[in-house]
């Protein structure tokens, strides 16, 4: 693969489509398709950004057996949801899995009765994840794709610092990849937020308050929220007319004009899983919340095409008054 720089071409006229692979391995099939790997064209979230920003290069690791030139009209593409073809399988099976007409796993096997497995030792390692979930910033486009040497999406060096010190591996699979291709712990989940844990308390001094924050959240292989720079996890405190009294975001912050980082002050769950904080209000609080947000900066370009669960993961929500 090629660091999201050209498509794939695995090579092969047969075991192109993860349907292929469906007659044998249907548990792995039918989790492959609730994941977010197989929703990679179709997640709503990047289409609207697509149609933005309509660029091959979002489609080599969105939908990386696509076949379309640097110069065709994405555009047009974008707005067409009905269109047909491998490629809208996004990282299928195939992509992973399938070169020359071979089929690679972790370990060579000749015990399977339709095909023999051939060992990629990328799979044993983060070669492939880090392909789409570790680049810098694209200096340009055309007439190839080329970077700069700021990063723009970090995961794959967050892990080498964090995952080794939470497994003893550094592994993605470790964490992401369950029993028969389950992938967990992405934007598609929901379940992962059973583990966090928000506790509010306020005091009342004088006319003022304080309201004191601990939030406890189970360790990861990265800092969170990682990979799209618009994804914030966001405290509020309100009044009683829900008007904002606090609000403090966990995210990175880049100025695309000159690629400077504003702020990182994102969780850094290997060092410590639990933070506290506190916030002095000069108004009655009464109610807080935690919210994950997938798309904080662009929300209201969105939220006329996007529904409120396609952008946001509540977390906590209580009231917060002083007792």
């Amino acid at each position: 693969m090629s660091n999201g720089k050209s498509p794939l071409d695995i090579g092969s006229n047969q075991w192109n489509s993860s349907k292929d692979c469906e007659r044998c391995h249907q548990s792995i099939y039918q989790n492959h398709q609730k994941s977010a790997h197989a929703n990679s064209w179709k997640d709503p979230i990047f289409l609207v950004a697509f149609q933005k920003e309509p660029r091959q290069w979002c489609l080599n690791c969105h939908a990386p057996l696509h076949t379309f030139a640097a110069n065709d009209d994405f555009k047009t593409l974008s707005y067409v949801q009905s269109v047909d073809g491998i490629w809208t399988e996004g990282v299928n099976c195939a992509v992973c899995h399938v070169r020359g007409n071979k089929i690679f796993g972790k370990q060579t096997r000749n015990d399977l009765e339709d095909h023999k497995v051939f060992e990629d030792t990328s799979l044993s390692d983060n070669t492939l994840c880090q392909n789409c979930h570790q680049f810098n910033f694209p200096d340009t486009h055309h007439p190839k794709i080329e970077y700069t040497n700021v990063i723009m999406q970090g995961t794959g060096l967050e892990k080498e610092t964090m995952l080794p010190n939470l497994t003893g591996s550094n592994l993605c699979v470790n964490c992401h990849l369950k029993l028969d291709h389950q992938l967990n712990g992405t934007v598609f989940d929901f379940d992962w937020m059973d583990d966090w844990k928000v506790s509010v308390s306020t005091e009342g001094i004088g006319k003022e308050s304080i309201v004191n924050l601990i939030l406890k959240y189970p360790k990861m292989g990265h800092k969170f929220p990682t990979g799209d720079l618009f994804r914030s996890l966001v405290f509020r405190v309100y009044d009683r007319n829900q008007n904002i009294l606090v609000e403090d975001r966990f995210e990175k912050r880049m100025r695309i004009l000159d690629l400077y980082e504003v702020r990182d002050t994102r969780l850094s769950p290997y060092a410590n899983t639990e933070i506290s904080k506190s916030y002095w209000i000069k108004q009655d609080p009464f109610v807080c919340e935690l919210v994950y947000h997938l798309q904080f900066p662009i929300e209201h370009e969105l939220k006329n095409k996007l529904q409120y669960n396609q952008l946001h993961r509540p977390i906590f929500r209580d009231k917060c008054s002083v007792k």
